[in-house]
C-alpha cells in the first residue's frame, strides 16, 4: 500500500504491538525440512524496530536449529526479503560456521 510493506501496515493497525518479520522469505518446502540438511544451518533473516521482540525470535530461529540473520529495522530488512522485488526472496543460504 503506496510502498509500505506489510508489516509496517500491521503495526500502525495494532498500536503497542511488537511486529518483527520472519519466516517468510523461504519456500514452504525449505522452510519446513531439516535445518541441517546441507551440513550446516539454514539460514532465517529477520527484521524489526523493537530489540526484545527480535531477541526472541533470534532465540527460537537458533532453538529450531538455523541460523538467524537480523536484518535490522523493517523498512530495509522488511524490503531485501520482499516478495517481489525483493534481494534476499528464496535464496536458500546456508552457514557452515
Amino acid at each position: 500500500m503506496n510502498g509500505r510493506l506489510s508489516s509496517e501496515i500491521v503495526a500502525d493497525l495494532v498500536p503497542g504491538a511488537r511486529v518483527v518479520k520472519a519466516f517468510n522469505h523461504l519456500q514452504p518446502h525449505l522452510l519446513s525440512g531439516n535445518p541441517a540438511a546441507e551440513g550446516g544451518k539454514r539460514v532465517l533473516f529477520y527484521s524489526g524496530d523493537d530489540a526484545d521482540a527480535k531477541a526472541e525470535i533470534g532465540s527460537l530461529i537458533d532453538t529450531l536449529g538455523c541460523f538467524g540473520i537480523d536484518l535490522g529495522l523493517p523498512t530495509v530488512g522488511g524490503s531485501l526479503v520482499q516478495f517481489p522485488g525483493g534481494q534476499l526472496p528464496a535464496l536458500n543460504l546456508v552457514n557452515f560456521g
